[in-house]
């Protein structure tokens, strides 16, 4: 049972029999001294927090040393969390509880930071689910075990606590002047410190941003700081006026002098961790890891890409090509695609190539879930979407994932898929990291010199035989669509830099928030040379094309004959995805698609008993298909081949409804197919094939 001690001693009201329990000396002069104690505690945890936000012991020390200001501030944001306590009769437990909370968040953080090079981030906790499949790539089951072990030791050690933890009556008085005094602490020195630019309130950089303000803000800030702001000038008139001077001024785009009159195929590839290498000074490769991209930049339009993120967030910059959209105007780590785009159907390149008549396809050769692309690519307008759950013969590497090599018949899979134009956005995934730090492919033919740590020099090596491997993906895709009567505009870029420590004083040209792009064609566009927003990619390709469709797209076309481009981007974006649709007088006039899975259909032809086992047979199955029986699905199904699955052990029996589902890693069905039902002829006990074969109605 729980001792109550009162406010002052807990010998005050023991038993004149009774001798006094001692209470601890910290514990004394912290309650008698609380909100110094308070403070004190705030710092430091804020000290720790930022060491491991550094991944230094002494870094938290630096970080007071340069920052003063931002640091305190932190540690008034812990103030703020830890006066609470004071609030609850078991005050030591909740005290435990939130210093344990926010240290556990720097452990955390100081993890990820091992793993990739942005920070941790409150959406990395809806994401978490989402990305649960691919632990295994980051961490070994060693790492992963003392992992859990630890989590369930924390929480044992929080339930101790609680149960053993002393119920202290509450002051509420003093304890929520304690509380107030903190917030109004914490409001203020906000507005003193984003007004004269202590504390910025956009960060182009999210690991720049956690150095130079701290752990505790930034984190923060992508707890609140979510979606598009409101602009101060928001209205129906300021946004009518935009969109007038946009259809104004907005000249009609040329087609490329060289294109025919039937509309070209788009093709856009997005090359997962992609970078042109030869970019870094001082190392020297036994050959070039990327001849067919090198080549392309020369006789192709080329220029660098500024890209959202570094060392992680295909995601986002997904988002900005294909949206058109800025993502320095949404909250601080956001991935729309876990936000705003779970619910809402968001302007896209799609909507204004389908006013151009052209069907959309998305192609990823991961799980179709990852980052939601199964639900989220319908709000954003794609037709179809063949993820690695639709893929035959898909090889992996060293690592499990993806080769990219698969990626070439899909696309001209979707290419064939319909009688007139097809946009086509591909994701790559083979470059992905982390990197291993030894050697775990036998086979790699890459080396490369300059890098005396070993374990940096293996991380390279392995990136760079899988950047090789992708850059032949590249290389056996251009050749296919060269040899296409229909004319295709193949865009091809990468999504971020890869995660290794690579430095500004690295690179020959570009930024750290740079990736290189190319623009080919089959029929001869004329080569133009620039540097480009992610964001402005699709608009200026459609703009070569002769396509202005989209507002979106009509605005990035017009950026630089525009001084108030960017306040009307932001305008626009709240507009779209928040706001009441001015743009579009008042009514959105996107739907979300009816997004079909996988752009060859699969099929089931019928059910029958051969042997001891059930047989479904039909077409386009892969390793991901499942047999439904009755309605259930069968988790202990076998894939034969592309046209037969087994489900030994189990006898058919007439009447019952058989039919194939897609079902990932995580038994989430992504779809099925119709039911057949099960004849007489096809419940026999057959003894072969063949038998089973010829018994059919």
């Amino acid at each position: 049972m729980n001792e109550i001690i009162p406010e002052q001693t807990e010998a005050a009201q023991a038993p004149e029999t009774a001798p006094a329990k001692k209470q601890c000396p910290f514990w004394a002069y912290f309650h008698e001294h609380r909100l110094f104690g308070y403070m004190v505690l705030a710092f430091l945890v804020n000290l720790v927090l930022e060491s491991l936000c550094r991944r230094s012991p002494l870094g938290g020390i630096r970080f007071l040393l340069r920052a003063p200001l931002p640091f305190l501030y932190g540690a008034a944001v812990i103030l703020l969390t830890i006066s609470l306590c004071g609030l609850f009769k078991k005050r030591r437990f909740f005290l435990i509880l939130i210093c344990g909370t926010w240290i556990g968040l720097g452990v955390a953080d100081c993890i990820i930071k091992g793993y990739r090079i942005t920070p941790l981030a409150a959406i990395d906790f809806r994401i978490a689910f989402s990305v649960f499949s691919i632990f295994s790539v980051y961490m070994n089951a060693f790492e992963i075990v003392l992992i859990v072990i630890a989590f369930l030791a924390a929480i044992a050690a929080l339930v101790l606590v609680f149960i053993h933890a002393p119920k202290i009556p509450v002051d509420y008085l003093r304890s929520g002047f304690a509380c107030v005094a903190a917030g109004l602490l914490v409001w203020g020195s906000t507005a003193l410190f984003t007004t004269t630019g202590v504390l910025a309130t956009k960060f182009q950089n999210l690991s720049d941003a956690y150095n130079d303000y701290g752990f505790a803000y930034c984190f923060s800030c992508s707890i609140f700081n979510r979606g598009v702001d409101e602009p101060d000038t928001y209205s129906p008139e300021e946004v009518e006026n935009v969109v007038d001077d946009l259809d104004e001024t907005q000249p009609t785009p040329e087609p490329a002098a060289a294109q025919e009159e039937q509309k070209p195929n788009i093709v856009v590839v997005q090359l997962e961790s992609f970078i042109d290498v030869n970019n870094l000074k001082g190392l020297t490769y036994s050959e070039n890891p990327v001849p067919f991209f090198s080549q392309l930049e020369k006789s192709s339009s080329t220029g660098f890409l500024t890209v959202p993120s570094i060392g992680a967030g295909t995601a986002n910059s997904e988002f900005e090509v294909i949206s058109g959209m800025n993502l320095d105007y949404f909250g601080t780590g956001e991935y729309p695609y876990e936000t705003v785009l779970q619910s809402n159907v968001c302007e896209s390149v799609n909507y204004a190539l389908k006013d151009e008549g052209y069907a959309c396809h998305a192609i990823h050769n991961h799980n179709a879930t990852f980052y939601d692309r199964n639900r989220v690519f319908s709000n954003l307008g794609f037709d179809t979407f063949t993820s690695l759950e639709y893929m035959p013969g898909v090889e992996q590497n060293a690592l499990g994932w993806a080769k990219d090599n698969v990626l070439t018949g899909e696309v001209l899979k979707a290419l064939d898929s319909t009688a007139g134009q097809d946009f086509v956005y591909t994701i790559t995934v083979q470059a992905h990291g982390k990197y291993p730090t030894t050697v775990i492919d036998p086979d790699q033919k890459i080396t490369v010199s300059g890098i005396d740590d070993e374990s940096l020099k293996n991380e390279y090596e392995y990136y760079l035989n899988q950047l090789h491997a992708t850059d032949a993906f590249v290389g056996d895709l251009v050749a296919a669509l060269s040899q296409r009567k229909e004319p295709t505009v193949l865009v091809m870029f990468g999504d971020h830099l890869p995660n290794l420590p690579i430095t500004q004083d690295q690179l020959k040209g570009g930024g750290l928030l740079q990736t290189e792009y190319v623009v080919w064609s089959n029929f001869g566009m004329e080569k133009q040379d620039k540097n480009l927003q992610a964001y402005q990619l699709m608009s200026d390709v459609m703009g070569r094309l002769g396509y202005n469709d989209g507002v979106l797209v009509k605005l990035n076309q017009n950026a630089a004959s525009n001084p108030t481009y960017q306040q009307d981007l932001e305008m626009l974006e709240y507009d779209i995805l928040y706001g009441d649709h001015y743009a579009y007088d008042g009514s959105l006039p996107y739907q979300p698609t009816e997004l079909q899975m996988g752009v060859v259909p699969i099929t089931v032809s019928r059910g029958f008993n051969l042997h001891d086992d059930a047989y479904v047979t039909g077409q386009n199955f892969t390793t991901y298909s499942r047999i439904v029986l009755n309605g259930d699905v069968q988790y202990d199904t076998l894939f034969v081949n592309e046209n037969t699955l087994l489900l030994p052990g189990v006898q058919l029996a007439e009447g019952d409804q058989v039919a194939a589902a897609q079902v990932t890693t995580k038994r989430e069905t992504l779809s099925q197919t119709a039911d057949y039902v099960c004849t007489a002829a096809d419940v026999v006990q057959q003894k072969n094939a063949a038998e089973a074969e010829n018994n059919t109605d």
